[in-house]
């Protein structure tokens, strides 16, 4: 018979007699669910900061390489971590990536919120266009992934659940966006687009479905064809290709 250790947030060593009764054996294994509800506030903040720090270094390194160009090694030598710290935070460097997408998510969050207590409809699906403008402007590498990462399904993921403490680290700036939660992208503006038709900012007619899908093409296709070019150009293109969207419904409206 045994008994099993458990160190905090990095492995479980479980320890048995061998057979020949004069010696242990001794199975070191990694902890799988390490979410922050089951730590302490102190291993809290430490798991926080330790995520975030390698979330830094792979969004800076993104800016002159691909995801899959980007060794761990490097990772771990700009975050002050170990390899093995690495692997016990994210299994692989895809989960990384995946962590810094939820990053990504919530900020854009927190802004549709922001905007959503003011207003409902149009003009928070302007400000998430508006935030992932800047987001292309300013981080053009870590974007290019982003698209990445949504183009193969860019589903969330429970085992990265953020802490309230994490979320405060991350953007200390946003006041609040420890109480925000993370949605899809689809989530928000599929919620304000039926809010634009109950407000009369869009024909009562209009296909949620069908608006939700060009929204989305259009807030995939811009960078696509933008980022390697100009990305300061992706803010203009958004505003250009929502006009004409939201034309086009009113004018298909009227002649229905």
């Amino acid at each position: 018979m045994g008994f099993t250790i458990i160190y905090p947030g990095v492995h479980q060593l479980e320890v048995y007699p061998s057979r020949a009764g004069k010696q242990t054996e001794i199975l070191f294994t990694p902890v799988l669910k390490q979410t922050p509800k089951f730590m302490s506030a102190l291993r809290t903040r430490k798991f926080a900061r330790t995520r975030l720090t390698l979330a830094r270094a792979l969004a800076q390194a993104l800016a002159a390489q691909s995801l899959s160009e980007v060794p761990v090694k490097a990772l771990c030598q700009q975050a002050e971590v170990s390899e093995a710290t690495f692997f016990n935070y994210f299994p692989r460097k895809q989960d990384l990536m995946t962590y810094l997408a939820h990053l990504w998510l919530l900020e854009l969050s927190w802004h549709a919120q922001s905007a959503a207590a003011g207003s409902q409809g149009l003009t928070v699906i302007d400000r998430l266009f508006a935030q992932t403008a800047k987001t292309c402007e300013t981080t053009p590498g870590l974007f290019r992934e982003l698209l990445v990462w949504m183009v193969r399904g860019g589903n969330l993921e429970q085992s990265l659940e953020l802490s309230a403490v994490e979320k405060q680290l991350a953007f200390p700036q946003l006041a609040g966006i420890e109480q925000t939660p993370i949605k899809g992208l689809d989530s928000w503006i599929a919620a304000h687009l039926e809010s634009a038709i109950a407000q009369g900012d869009l024909p009562a007619n209009a296909l949620v479905p069908s608006l939700l899908a060009s929204l989305l093409a259009i807030l995939l296709g811009v960078p696509l064809l933008l980022l390697s070019s100009d990305p300061r150009k992706v803010a203009g293109m958004y505003r250009q290709q929502l006009a004409m969207l939201w034309a086009g419904v009113r004018a298909a409206a009227q002649r229905a």
